[in-house]
Protein backbone atom coordinates (compact mmCIF):
# COMPACT_ATOMS: atom_id res chain seq x y z
CA UNK A 1 0.00 0.00 0.00
CA UNK A 2 1.21 3.81 -0.91
CA UNK A 3 2.04 5.76 1.92
CA UNK A 4 -0.41 8.54 1.90
CA UNK A 5 1.19 12.05 0.64
CA UNK A 6 2.77 14.41 3.26
CA UNK A 7 2.34 18.29 3.09
CA UNK A 8 5.10 19.49 1.12
CA UNK A 9 5.67 15.97 -0.14
CA UNK A 10 6.80 16.54 -3.65
CA UNK A 11 7.19 13.95 -6.50
CA UNK A 12 10.66 14.19 -7.82
CA UNK A 13 9.32 13.39 -11.04
CA UNK A 14 6.60 16.14 -11.64
CA UNK A 15 8.02 19.74 -12.57
CA UNK A 16 5.96 22.57 -10.62
CA UNK A 17 3.00 24.51 -12.01
CA UNK A 18 3.15 27.11 -9.31
CA UNK A 19 5.40 29.05 -7.88
CA UNK A 20 5.07 31.63 -4.74
CA UNK A 21 7.31 34.65 -5.20
CA UNK A 22 7.85 36.20 -2.12
CA UNK A 23 9.47 39.68 -1.55
CA UNK A 24 10.99 40.71 1.62
CA UNK A 25 13.73 42.78 3.49
CA UNK A 26 16.41 41.65 6.04
CA UNK A 27 14.16 43.28 9.32
CA UNK A 28 11.36 41.10 8.40
CA UNK A 29 12.97 37.62 8.87
CA UNK A 30 10.53 36.79 11.44
CA UNK A 31 7.70 37.10 9.67
CA UNK A 32 9.49 35.40 6.62
CA UNK A 33 10.13 32.63 8.33
CA UNK A 34 6.23 32.28 9.79
CA UNK A 35 4.80 32.42 6.28
CA UNK A 36 7.38 29.47 4.90
CA UNK A 37 5.92 27.62 7.88
CA UNK A 38 2.74 28.10 6.27
CA UNK A 39 3.84 27.32 2.83
CA UNK A 40 5.44 24.11 4.18
CA UNK A 41 1.74 23.30 5.81
CA UNK A 42 0.21 23.07 1.90
CA UNK A 43 -0.83 20.45 0.55
CA UNK A 44 1.09 18.56 -1.67
CA UNK A 45 -0.73 18.79 -5.16
CA UNK A 46 -0.35 21.07 -6.91
CA UNK A 47 3.53 21.34 -6.80
CA UNK A 48 4.88 24.42 -6.56
CA UNK A 49 7.94 26.40 -5.74
CA UNK A 50 9.26 29.02 -4.07
CA UNK A 51 11.31 31.86 -4.83
CA UNK A 52 12.47 34.70 -2.59
CA UNK A 53 13.67 38.09 -3.67
CA UNK A 54 15.99 39.92 -1.04
CA UNK A 55 15.05 43.16 -1.65
CA UNK A 56 17.94 44.87 -0.25
CA UNK A 57 21.42 46.60 -0.72
CA UNK A 58 23.78 43.94 1.23
CA UNK A 59 27.24 43.27 1.75
CA UNK A 60 26.52 39.71 2.32
CA UNK A 61 27.79 37.60 0.15
CA UNK A 62 23.77 35.87 -1.34
CA UNK A 63 25.20 32.35 -0.86
CA UNK A 64 25.01 32.83 3.01
CA UNK A 65 21.46 35.10 2.21
CA UNK A 66 20.21 32.15 0.58
CA UNK A 67 21.34 29.71 2.91
CA UNK A 68 20.03 31.51 5.86
CA UNK A 69 16.59 32.08 4.02
CA UNK A 70 16.27 28.30 2.87
CA UNK A 71 17.10 26.98 6.72
CA UNK A 72 14.03 28.90 7.68
CA UNK A 73 11.81 25.95 6.12
CA UNK A 74 14.53 23.13 5.04
CA UNK A 75 11.67 21.16 3.61
CA UNK A 76 10.85 23.66 1.14
CA UNK A 77 11.82 24.03 -3.01
CA UNK A 78 13.69 27.21 -2.02
CA UNK A 79 15.08 29.81 -4.71
CA UNK A 80 16.89 32.69 -3.22
CA UNK A 81 17.48 35.92 -5.67
CA UNK A 82 19.75 39.05 -3.96
CA UNK A 83 18.11 42.60 -5.95
CA UNK A 84 21.02 45.14 -5.07
CA UNK A 85 20.46 47.06 -8.18
CA UNK A 86 16.76 48.27 -7.67
CA UNK A 87 15.60 47.72 -4.39
CA UNK A 88 12.40 49.33 -4.17
CA UNK A 89 9.42 47.53 -4.35
CA UNK A 90 8.64 47.88 -8.28
CA UNK A 91 12.38 46.84 -8.91
CA UNK A 92 11.78 43.52 -6.80
CA UNK A 93 8.42 43.24 -8.68
CA UNK A 94 10.08 43.11 -11.65
CA UNK A 95 12.62 40.74 -10.15
CA UNK A 96 10.07 38.47 -8.93
CA UNK A 97 8.64 38.08 -12.40
CA UNK A 98 11.89 37.51 -14.43
CA UNK A 99 13.05 34.91 -12.49
CA UNK A 100 9.31 33.02 -12.34
CA UNK A 101 9.68 29.91 -14.36
CA UNK A 102 6.57 27.95 -13.81
CA UNK A 103 3.40 28.78 -15.68
CA UNK A 104 1.41 29.86 -12.66
CA UNK A 105 2.75 32.46 -10.16
CA UNK A 106 1.21 34.15 -6.63
CA UNK A 107 2.81 37.00 -5.70
CA UNK A 108 2.68 36.74 -1.64
CA UNK A 109 3.03 39.76 0.70
CA UNK A 110 5.70 38.68 3.41
CA UNK A 111 4.37 39.37 6.30
CA UNK A 112 1.02 36.90 5.63
CA UNK A 113 0.82 33.29 6.35
CA UNK A 114 -1.31 30.89 3.90
CA UNK A 115 -4.30 28.51 5.11
CA UNK A 116 -6.53 26.04 3.26
CA UNK A 117 -6.27 24.65 0.23
CA UNK A 118 -5.47 27.75 -1.81
CA UNK A 119 -3.87 26.61 -5.13
CA UNK A 120 -6.38 23.66 -5.92
CA UNK A 121 -9.04 26.14 -5.15
CA UNK A 122 -7.16 29.06 -7.20
CA UNK A 123 -6.90 26.38 -9.91
CA UNK A 124 -10.30 25.55 -10.20
CA UNK A 125 -11.52 29.06 -10.89
CA UNK A 126 -9.19 30.17 -13.38
CA UNK A 127 -10.87 26.92 -14.92
CA UNK A 128 -14.17 28.32 -14.74
CA UNK A 129 -13.59 32.33 -15.14
CA UNK A 130 -11.59 34.42 -17.65
CA UNK A 131 -9.49 36.10 -14.34
CA UNK A 132 -6.45 37.54 -15.14
CA UNK A 133 -6.02 38.06 -11.27
CA UNK A 134 -7.29 35.95 -8.35
CA UNK A 135 -6.78 36.71 -4.61
CA UNK A 136 -7.93 35.31 -0.96
CA UNK A 137 -9.66 37.54 1.73
CA UNK A 138 -7.33 37.93 4.64
CA UNK A 139 -7.88 38.32 8.16
CA UNK A 140 -5.89 40.80 11.07
CA UNK A 141 -3.68 38.97 13.02
CA UNK A 142 -5.48 35.96 14.52
CA UNK A 143 -9.04 37.35 14.72
CA UNK A 144 -12.15 36.85 12.12
CA UNK A 145 -11.79 40.51 11.38
CA UNK A 146 -11.25 40.58 7.62
CA UNK A 147 -8.81 43.14 6.27
CA UNK A 148 -9.39 42.65 2.72
CA UNK A 149 -11.31 42.95 0.70
CA UNK A 150 -12.73 45.88 1.96
CA UNK A 151 -16.80 46.30 2.39
CA UNK A 152 -15.93 50.10 1.25
CA UNK A 153 -14.31 49.64 -1.85
CA UNK A 154 -16.54 49.20 -4.76
CA UNK A 155 -17.06 45.73 -6.30
CA UNK A 156 -19.13 43.56 -8.01
CA UNK A 157 -20.41 40.14 -6.70
CA UNK A 158 -20.99 37.93 -9.58
CA UNK A 159 -21.32 34.11 -9.41
CA UNK A 160 -18.89 33.56 -6.91
CA UNK A 161 -16.51 35.88 -7.53
CA UNK A 162 -16.50 39.53 -5.88
CA UNK A 163 -14.60 41.91 -8.91
CA UNK A 164 -12.60 44.80 -7.98
CA UNK A 165 -8.56 45.26 -7.97
CA UNK A 166 -6.82 43.07 -6.13
CA UNK A 167 -4.66 45.07 -4.31
CA UNK A 168 -1.56 42.96 -3.39
CA UNK A 169 -1.35 40.29 -0.12
CA UNK A 170 -2.01 37.35 -2.57
CA UNK A 171 -2.58 37.89 -6.36
CA UNK A 172 -2.58 34.84 -8.52
CA UNK A 173 -2.54 34.48 -12.17
CA UNK A 174 -1.20 33.25 -15.71
CA UNK A 175 3.38 34.15 -15.63
CA UNK A 176 2.57 34.88 -19.49
CA UNK A 177 -0.63 36.93 -18.78
CA UNK A 178 1.64 39.22 -16.66
CA UNK A 179 4.22 39.68 -19.00
CA UNK A 180 2.36 40.29 -22.18
CA UNK A 181 0.34 43.21 -20.88
CA UNK A 182 3.49 45.00 -19.97
CA UNK A 183 4.80 43.40 -16.34
CA UNK A 184 5.51 46.12 -13.20
CA UNK A 185 5.28 49.52 -14.25
CA UNK A 186 8.89 50.87 -13.95
CA UNK A 187 7.51 54.53 -12.83
CA UNK A 188 6.29 52.85 -9.46
CA UNK A 189 9.07 52.44 -6.49
CA UNK A 190 7.54 51.76 -3.40
CA UNK A 191 3.41 53.10 -3.61
CA UNK A 192 1.02 51.67 -6.19
CA UNK A 193 2.33 49.56 -8.24
CA UNK A 194 -0.70 46.82 -7.62
CA UNK A 195 -3.08 49.41 -8.14
CA UNK A 196 -1.32 50.32 -11.50
CA UNK A 197 -1.18 46.45 -12.66
CA UNK A 198 -4.89 45.43 -11.65
CA UNK A 199 -6.34 49.13 -13.84
CA UNK A 200 -3.91 48.11 -16.81
CA UNK A 201 -5.39 44.26 -16.68
CA UNK A 202 -8.99 45.55 -16.36
CA UNK A 203 -8.58 47.83 -19.52
CA UNK A 204 -6.26 45.33 -21.57
CA UNK A 205 -10.44 42.83 -21.34
CA UNK A 206 -9.16 40.61 -17.93
CA UNK A 207 -10.73 40.64 -15.01
CA UNK A 208 -9.42 40.97 -11.28
CA UNK A 209 -11.37 39.44 -8.64
CA UNK A 210 -11.29 37.63 -4.95
CA UNK A 211 -12.33 34.11 -4.27
CA UNK A 212 -13.59 33.84 -0.88
CA UNK A 213 -14.59 30.78 -0.12
CA UNK A 214 -11.46 28.64 -0.72
CA UNK A 215 -8.56 29.28 1.65
CA UNK A 216 -7.46 32.58 3.05
CA UNK A 217 -4.60 34.58 4.71
CA UNK A 218 -3.71 35.71 7.33
CA UNK A 219 -1.95 39.05 7.43
CA UNK A 220 0.23 40.24 10.71
CA UNK A 221 0.75 43.98 11.47
CA UNK A 222 3.26 44.42 13.27
CA UNK A 223 5.80 43.70 10.52
CA UNK A 224 8.01 46.74 9.97
CA UNK A 225 8.91 49.07 7.21
CA UNK A 226 5.70 49.01 5.66
CA UNK A 227 5.00 51.49 3.03
CA UNK A 228 1.52 51.89 3.32
CA UNK A 229 1.87 52.61 7.57
CA UNK A 230 5.45 52.51 8.75
CA UNK A 231 7.58 53.65 6.24
CA UNK A 232 9.86 57.14 6.19
CA UNK A 233 9.13 59.15 3.45
CA UNK A 234 6.07 57.38 2.60
CA UNK A 235 4.06 60.65 1.63
CA UNK A 236 6.20 61.28 -1.07
CA UNK A 237 6.03 58.14 -2.78
CA UNK A 238 2.39 58.08 -2.24
CA UNK A 239 1.97 61.56 -4.20
CA UNK A 240 4.84 60.25 -7.13
CA UNK A 241 2.42 57.03 -7.43
CA UNK A 242 -0.81 59.19 -7.90
CA UNK A 243 0.93 61.87 -10.32
CA UNK A 244 2.21 59.45 -12.59
CA UNK A 245 -1.25 57.51 -12.38
CA UNK A 246 -3.00 61.28 -13.41
CA UNK A 247 -0.45 61.80 -16.10
CA UNK A 248 -0.74 57.96 -17.31
CA UNK A 249 -3.95 57.28 -17.78
CA UNK A 250 -5.45 61.00 -18.62
CA UNK A 251 -6.68 61.75 -15.34
CA UNK A 252 -5.09 65.41 -15.05
CA UNK A 253 -8.75 67.06 -15.50
CA UNK A 254 -11.41 67.09 -12.29
CA UNK A 255 -14.77 66.10 -14.54
CA UNK A 256 -17.14 63.46 -14.06
CA UNK A 257 -15.31 60.55 -14.82
CA UNK A 258 -11.90 61.25 -12.96
CA UNK A 259 -13.75 62.27 -9.74
CA UNK A 260 -13.19 58.87 -8.02
CA UNK A 261 -9.64 59.30 -8.62
CA UNK A 262 -9.85 62.76 -6.90
CA UNK A 263 -11.86 62.37 -4.44
CA UNK A 264 -9.77 58.88 -3.28
CA UNK A 265 -6.62 61.15 -3.90
CA UNK A 266 -7.58 63.52 -1.52
CA UNK A 267 -9.57 62.06 1.03
CA UNK A 268 -7.45 58.73 1.59
CA UNK A 269 -4.23 58.35 0.24
CA UNK A 270 -2.84 61.99 0.85
CA UNK A 271 -4.51 62.36 4.01
CA UNK A 272 -3.16 58.70 5.31
CA UNK A 273 0.63 59.52 4.28
CA UNK A 274 0.85 63.29 5.07
CA UNK A 275 -1.49 62.54 8.10
CA UNK A 276 -1.33 66.52 9.86
CA UNK A 277 1.35 67.52 7.37
CA UNK A 278 -0.88 67.99 4.81
CA UNK A 279 -0.76 71.59 4.18
CA UNK A 280 -0.98 73.86 0.62
CA UNK A 281 2.57 74.32 2.05
CA UNK A 282 3.44 70.70 2.11
CA UNK A 283 1.84 69.55 -0.47
CA UNK A 284 3.47 72.29 -2.73
CA UNK A 285 6.94 71.60 -1.16
CA UNK A 286 5.96 67.49 -2.10
CA UNK A 287 5.72 68.29 -5.73
CA UNK A 288 8.58 70.50 -6.10
CA UNK A 289 11.06 68.04 -4.48
CA UNK A 290 9.71 65.40 -7.21
CA UNK A 291 9.83 67.57 -10.55
CA UNK A 292 13.11 66.67 -11.17
CA UNK A 293 12.18 63.08 -10.82
CA UNK A 294 8.62 64.18 -13.06
CA UNK A 295 11.38 65.44 -15.74
CA UNK A 296 13.44 62.87 -16.18
CA UNK A 297 10.49 60.30 -16.47
CA UNK A 298 8.18 62.77 -18.99
CA UNK A 299 9.01 60.82 -22.04
CA UNK A 300 8.51 57.50 -20.90
CA UNK A 301 5.46 58.57 -19.18
CA UNK A 302 3.88 60.53 -22.17
CA UNK A 303 4.93 57.25 -24.50
CA UNK A 304 2.84 55.07 -21.66
CA UNK A 305 0.07 57.23 -22.17
CA UNK A 306 -0.13 57.34 -25.45
CA UNK A 307 0.07 53.25 -25.21
CA UNK A 308 -2.80 53.37 -22.99
CA UNK A 309 -5.56 55.53 -24.97
CA UNK A 310 -4.90 52.33 -27.48
CA UNK A 311 -6.31 49.44 -24.61
CA UNK A 312 -9.62 47.90 -25.47
CA UNK A 313 -11.16 49.12 -22.33
CA UNK A 314 -10.74 52.91 -21.07
CA UNK A 315 -11.36 52.49 -17.36
CA UNK A 316 -9.99 55.63 -15.23
CA UNK A 317 -8.17 55.06 -11.76
CA UNK A 318 -10.95 54.20 -8.93
CA UNK A 319 -13.46 54.24 -11.61
CA UNK A 320 -15.78 52.00 -9.68
CA UNK A 321 -17.48 49.06 -11.68
CA UNK A 322 -20.82 48.32 -12.70
CA UNK A 323 -22.18 44.64 -13.41
CA UNK A 324 -22.69 45.43 -16.95
CA UNK A 325 -18.83 46.42 -16.90
CA UNK A 326 -17.98 43.53 -15.48
CA UNK A 327 -20.65 41.63 -17.81
CA UNK A 328 -18.69 43.04 -21.06
CA UNK A 329 -15.35 41.99 -19.81
CA UNK A 330 -15.78 39.07 -19.03
CA UNK A 331 -17.20 38.56 -22.84
CA UNK A 332 -14.39 39.65 -23.93
CA UNK A 333 -11.54 37.70 -21.64
CA UNK A 334 -13.92 34.59 -22.60
CA UNK A 335 -12.49 34.72 -26.43
CA UNK A 336 -8.87 35.93 -25.08
CA UNK A 337 -8.21 33.18 -21.95
CA UNK A 338 -7.77 29.97 -23.90
CA UNK A 339 -4.40 31.08 -24.74
CA UNK A 340 -3.30 30.94 -21.03
CA UNK A 341 -5.80 28.53 -19.53
CA UNK A 342 -3.89 25.79 -21.45
CA UNK A 343 -0.94 25.55 -19.11
CA UNK A 344 -3.55 24.43 -16.14
CA UNK A 345 -3.48 20.68 -17.51
CA UNK A 346 -6.35 18.53 -16.78
CA UNK A 347 -8.91 19.69 -14.40
CA UNK A 348 -8.42 17.59 -10.72
CA UNK A 349 -11.66 16.24 -9.28
CA UNK A 350 -13.97 18.92 -7.75
CA UNK A 351 -13.47 20.61 -4.75
CA UNK A 352 -16.27 20.79 -1.43
CA UNK A 353 -16.69 24.28 -1.10
CA UNK A 354 -14.79 25.05 1.94
CA UNK A 355 -15.83 27.45 4.64
CA UNK A 356 -13.73 30.09 5.84
CA UNK A 357 -14.27 29.75 9.78
CA UNK A 358 -13.14 26.23 9.43
CA UNK A 359 -10.33 26.88 7.98
CA UNK A 360 -9.81 30.01 10.38
CA UNK A 361 -9.64 27.37 13.34
CA UNK A 362 -7.32 25.10 11.50
CA UNK A 363 -4.90 28.25 10.93
CA UNK A 364 -5.26 29.41 14.58
CA UNK A 365 -4.29 26.03 15.86
CA UNK A 366 -1.16 25.98 13.23
CA UNK A 367 -0.09 28.91 14.31
CA UNK A 368 -1.55 30.76 16.79
CA UNK A 369 1.01 29.39 19.66
CA UNK A 370 4.16 30.95 17.77
CA UNK A 371 2.15 33.90 16.90
CA UNK A 372 2.00 34.67 20.24
CA UNK A 373 5.57 33.76 21.36
CA UNK A 374 6.10 36.38 18.36
CA UNK A 375 4.15 39.10 19.48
Amino acid sequence: MTAPMRPNARAAHEPPRWTFSLLTIPSRVEFLGRLLESLASLPAQPAFEVVVVHNSVSEEEPLAIEARIRALAPTLPIRVYVNSTDPTIGGGRRVQLAVCRTPLVAFVDDDLTLHGDILAGIERVLREKPLGIVGLPSFEEDTDVRFKPRESTPYVDLDGIRYMPVQGMLVAGYRRLFTDIGGFNPRRQFWGEWTEFNLRMWRHGFPTGYLLDRGFLRHWHRAPESPTRNMSGREKHVLWGLMCTALEYDAVSINDATDAFWRLAQDRYLAYSFGEQLTPKQLLASVLELMPRLSREWPAMHAFSDETRRHPFQFKPFEPLTEDDVRRVLAYANEEIDGYRVVLGEEPPALPAVQTGWLRRIGRAVLGRRARAMN
